[in-house]
């Protein structure tokens, strides 16, 4: 069902757009932009923040965000705007800098092109800023330029599954914000966390790439699969739960979507959603998670800072880390070599 803007205002003016990009990539980006109303977001002097999932160090499909869409997106920010910003921070556990990262997407070309500019977070200012979430106190650490000094975050995550999370989406992909290398020794309470910092950064668009999907595991390994999907929204909760939706995954039971939607940042009902399509006709059927031995294992430290410190950054980490490199998978040591090989 198609629904006009008029109507929008009667369901909280919250909505979504949904096509299929195999062609005219650039058009259907703009179409969905004019759809949600980017306009009234993106002002002539705006700054604009561009967040992209850069994950791992070169470009893996169904894991990082699709260049060729970040260049259709970043050119049509560009014609309006006179700064646009692309920002990441370093991989987790000193894993790969942003540099690297930015390097393997071919975002120095890109940005160049567009006239964008590209920051690594991890090297900015940074505050730490203290709230509660649903009653639980909550810190969380953001660069300062995202403080002050922009107008409009856009979020652009790739449309998967995440073994601990359960989806790895609009939302997820902010942490990427937390300029903290050792984010890992912070993952207790991720979930108010990171409705935290989709309170505090309140992304106007969501951009979820699903030119390719990731089922099966995530976020740095899994079944990838192409879908050529684009999923626009004005809303980071009603983006993530559609996107749930469309991968067979409740909303309700996603963490920090249910926090986000109980602080009043967006809905998970479709019903309550305007969206240019049915929804349902887009369903990529029943995505999962399968925990590997090593998974299981890493749910002491993202339940524990202690266990964290002591697992990841202490005197006995090499050991520990010896020891589980007899339980990864394949996948898991094919992940854990190429990162190796970044840094040698």
């Amino acid at each position: 069902m198609t629904y006009c803007r008029t109507a929008a205002k009667e369901k909280h003016n919250i909505l979504v757009y949904l096509e299929e990009t195999e062609r005219d990539l650039e058009s259907k980006l703009l179409k969905g932009l004019e759809f949600i109303g980017w306009r009234e977001r993106v002002k002539r002097d705006s700054t604009v923040f561009v967040k992209p999932n850069f994950t791992f160090p070169r470009h893996r499909e169904g894991i990082t965000t699709t260049p060729l869409l970040l260049k259709a997106l970043l050119k049509i920010l560009r014609g309006r705007v006179s700064r646009v910003i692309v920002g990441e921070s370093d991989g987790g556990n000193h894993s790969f800098t942003a540099e690297q990262s930015f390097e393997g997407h071919g975002m120095h070309e890109i940005c160049r092109d567009a006239g964008a500019e590209l920051v690594n977070l991890s090297r900015l200012p940074s505050k730490y800023i203290r709230s509660r979430i649903q009653s639980k106190r909550v810190i969380v650490q953001l660069p300062a330029l995202l403080l002050g000094n922009v107008d409009c975050v856009v979020s652009v995550p790739v449309m998967k599954v995440h073994v601990m999370t359960k989806v790895s989406l609009t939302i997820k992909n902010l942490w990427g914000c937390y300029p903290d290398t050792m984010r890992c020794l912070h993952h207790k309470n991720l979930d108010y966390k990171l409705a935290l910092i989709a309170k505090i950064l309140k992304p106007k668009i969501a951009v979820v790439d699903g030119t390719y999907m990731l089922d099966l595991h995530g976020p740095m390994f899994g079944k990838s699969v192409r879908r050529n999907l684009l999923l626009i929204s004005n809303n980071c909760v009603a983006a993530d739960s559609l996107a749930s939706l469309l991968m067979g995954i409740q909303p309700e039971h996603v963490g920090h979507i249910k926090l986000a939607e109980m602080e009043g940042l967006g809905v998970v009902d479709p019903k309550l959603m305007v969206i240019n399509r049915d929804w349902r006709r887009f369903r990529q059927g029943s995505f999962l998670s399968r925990k590997t031995v090593i998974d299981k294992l890493s749910s002491l430290p993202f339940n524990s800072d202690l266990a964290a410190r002591i697992i990841m950054d202490s005197p006995v980490t090499p050991i520990l880390y010896g020891v589980a490199g007899f339980l990864r998978t394949a996948e898991e040591r094919e992940v854990r070599n190429e990162l190796q090989k970044v840094n040698q």
